[in-house]
């Protein structure tokens, strides 16, 4: 399983029914960060920093959970916006989601990779499953 960062892709996709969602990608730098492709072919970085929460503010303070392992670094940070930062990517990014679910007989995985060229994207194209 492993960390992997969110992405939001404006650019067309193949598949209208995906265009909207937020896709998972481990192509970036896998910290859960937020990544859009704009609808011109840019790979942003949506820059957060992040701040120590005091415990006493934390959900878990002065509860059970407290004592328990990672009862006290749960809330332990906050991440305030400090810009969106143009990422010069020169490679490919693959991203994927999945709608449905196999209870209901409905279930479908998108997977998509993305060439950029230099911080320009190339194309986008749907990795089909074997």
């Amino acid at each position: 399983m492993g960390m992997f960062d969110y992405l939001k892709c404006e650019y067309p996709l193949p598949d209208s029914t995906v265009q909207n969602e937020t896709f998972q990608t481990k192509s970036l730098d896998k910290v859960l960060g937020d990544y859009t492709i704009t609808a011109d072919g840019r790979l942003i970085l949506h820059a957060v920093s992040y701040e120590s929460v005091p415990e006493e503010e934390r959900p878990y303070y002065d509860k059970p959970e407290w004592k328990k392992p990672f009862g006290k670094i749960c809330g332990s940070l906050t991440s305030s916006p400090t810009g969106d930062v143009e990422i010069a990517y020169h490679g490919d990014v693959r991203f994927y989601t999945s709608v449905g679910s196999l209870e209901n007989n409905d279930y479908e995985w998108f997977e998509y990779q993305a060439r950029f060229t230099d911080g320009k994207l190339q194309w986008v194209k749907r990795i089909e499953q074997k």
